[in-house]
């Protein structure tokens, strides 16, 4: 959990404690492409490994290594999403109530 509270102490320095606004619209838009980016690479890389005349047995152990590097490289990104689809949220909210 450490690292969800850097992350989020870090979006919120971005947006709180900087001297001009961010569009954190296309902050989330340009994660979330970057997200998919990395799954289309990820995709190719499978489709290219199942191809291949590799040995079923290290064809296996590739495709594990394959998985985890995948997931460990989404990870950060998938992290700051939630933080951004949060904060966006918590704005939203507050300019509803401000325009009550």
């Amino acid at each position: 959990m450490p690292n969800q509270q850097h992350g989020s102490s870090a979006l919120n320095r971005l947006v709180v404690g900087a001297g001009r606004s961010f569009d954190l619209h296309a902050l989330l838009r340009d994660t979330a492409r970057t997200l998919s980016n990395l799954d289309l690479e990820h995709q190719h890389e499978m489709q290219k490994l199942a191809s291949s005349r590799t040995n079923p047995v290290l064809k296996k152990q590739i495709a594990e290594n394959l998985r985890l590097r995948h997931r460990e490289r989404r990870q950060p990104y998938v992290g700051l999403v939630a933080e951004l689809q949060k904060h966006l949220a918590r704005v939203e909210r507050s300019d509803l109530q401000a325009a009550r």
